[in-house]
């Protein structure tokens, strides 16, 4: 609780680490995500050692596909990282994690995993193996405080049965939500060939969570910098992800199915409701659309199905709460990540353009409308 408001974070994470893998399969275990520091450092500054993933190094500083974030030297002791700080940032200590969340005075976090996954490995297999590996360790780890310690479990959508599977799997380690990227990969998350697994993530009753990463390739070879790794790789698959879950009618498909856009701010938004909404009208008498909303964009925004998690300091906040309506906007801290910040709900509280009832909807009530009680 901070100063008489309960705080529900609903987008923290767990930066990669080796335990997350400790069960694959043996058909994937040589190909396990491996270790590595550059020989050659450099110019990288801290940018010198990563993962090796299918014969990619993840992250990297240069060149196509750049992006931030976390590296062994975040959670492996044996490269540099501060051993007081390893079993909060994954979760191998669950105590130290809680122990964080009383600091922020944050009650209840739902636990995602690194971006990183949203383009690993082009293999679906593979992918899908790393996926419910993750699922398996995470939920085991959140165990050990069931009532704070909530996690969303990563959803393969491009191995259908896999995909199935780990809906079922997911559930039954106590999962809150399921969670994908803005694609799978070059595909569009309404690809047909995918509608067995969103059957089944609908009879679960699990909410789905859309988050940022940088899952399409194409926008991910554009990307020459950080910067324009959030800003192009990771950002705009929120578009793709709009369209398909309310353009390519989704939300219709599956009537009871709650959906979250998180860690991509809210601006967005403005712009694909003004466009969709611009040329839906005109578009309803064309019978050479097969894919295409049954009801108008503000009837899915203000359905109390659509979430959105917008930044702490965002100026349009008050015009995003009207947008989607205030019962629909989320609190999410982003930590550990570089730029999480453990003040995020004090900026919140501190905001003198909303009022006390949307801080609290907006710091505990939505998520408890989106994930249930905690």
């Amino acid at each position: 609780m901070l100063k008489n408001y309960r705080v529900y974070d609903a987008d923290s994470h767990v930066l990669l680490s080796p335990r997350m893998w400790e069960d694959l399969p043996d058909a994937y275990t040589a190909r396990r995500p491996r270790p590595l520091t550059v020989g050659d450092r450099d110019g990288m500054g801290k940018w010198d050692s990563g993962w090796l993933i299918d014969g990619r190094m993840q992250p990297h500083p240069y060149g196509a596909a750049t992006q931030g974030a976390n590296r062994p030297t975040s959670t492996m002791a044996e490269y540099g990282a501060p051993a007081d700080k390893i079993g909060n940032r994954d979760l191998s200590d669950p105590a130290s994690r809680l122990a964080g969340m009383d600091r922020a005075g944050i009650d209840v976090q739902i636990i995602f995993p690194t971006t990183l996954y949203a383009n690993a490995t082009t293999d679906p297999g593979f992918e899908a193996a790393l996926m419910r590996a993750y699922n398996r360790y995470i939920g085991g780890q959140c165990r050990a405080a069931p009532d704070r310690l909530k996690w969303a479990g990563l959803l393969p959508l491009r191995d259908v049965a896999a995909g199935c599977e780990a809906v079922a799997e997911m559930k039954d380690l106590g999962a809150s939500a399921a969670v994908v990227y803005g694609t799978a990969g070059d595909y569009m998350l309404s690809h047909p060939p995918f509608k067995p697994v969103w059957d089944e993530l609908a009879a679960s009753g699990l909410p789905l969570c859309v988050h940022m990463g940088m899952s399409f390739p194409p926008f991910e070879r554009l990307c020459q910098s950080r910067l324009d790794a959030h800003s192009i790789g990771m950002g705009l698959p929120a578009v793709l992800g709009f369209v398909a879950v309310v353009g390519h009618g989704m939300m219709d498909t599956y009537p009871d199915l709650k959906v979250a856009f998180l860690e991509y701010g809210a601006e967005w938004l403005f712009y694909m409701a003004g466009r969709m909404g611009h040329y839906l009208p005109s578009y309803r008498a064309d019978t050479t659309i097969t894919r295409i909303p049954k009801d108008g964009l503000s009837d899915y925004l203000h359905s109390g199905r659509f979430f959105v998690a917008p930044e702490a300091e965002d100026p349009l906040l008050p015009l995003e709460m009207e947008l989607v309506g205030d019962d629909h906007v989320l609190f999410g801290s982003d930590f550990p990540h570089g730029e999480g910040r453990e003040n995020a709900a004090a900026e919140i509280l501190a905001r003198g353009d909303i009022s006390d009832t949307q801080r609290a909807k907006m710091l505990f009530d939505n998520a408890v409308k989106l994930f249930g009680e905690p």
